[in-house]
């Protein structure tokens, strides 16, 4: 057991020093849902037979017993993500973080994804609401 520990917690210093080389961090689950997180202030924990990650913008529990792999990329690869009939410069939108913080109002689409940051972001306009992520 302590061998095992030991071999983890190499493994886990590899991958915090691989986190700054890479933009984005995905799990993929056992039923092939894959998941992309941004690297930046990324912290992982596990607890009760669950492996808790955070980063600046989310928070994402997986348990371990579902979880097939997990890989640093340059880009986002989330499934789940579908695109939306918006017109990008039709109409103003609000912007959100995953965990519903608002970050602002923007005259349309277009104008949002050229000012935000890398990451998944939910965007609300007067007819839906829907995910999107800016590369």
């Amino acid at each position: 057991m302590k061998k095992t520990f030991i071999a983890f917690m190499a493994t886990l210093g590899v991958l915090t020093a691989q986190a700054d080389d890479f933009e984005y961090i995905t799990f993929q689950t056992t039923d092939g849902t894959k998941v992309s997180m941004t690297s930046t202030s990324l912290v992982i924990t596990f607890e009760n037979g669950n492996m808790i990650v955070s980063n600046v913008i989310e928070n994402q529990t997986f348990a371990l017993s579902d979880l097939s792999k997990m890989y640093f990329s340059d880009e986002t690869e989330s499934s789940g993500i579908d695109e939306t009939t918006l017109s990008e410069d039709s109409e103003p939108v609000e912007v959100f973080t995953l965990t519903g913080i608002s970050l602002g109002s923007f005259d349309n689409l277009k104008q949002a994804r050229t000012t935000l940051q890398h990451g998944i972001y939910v965007v609300k306009s007067q007819r839906q609401t829907f995910k999107i992520a800016v590369k």
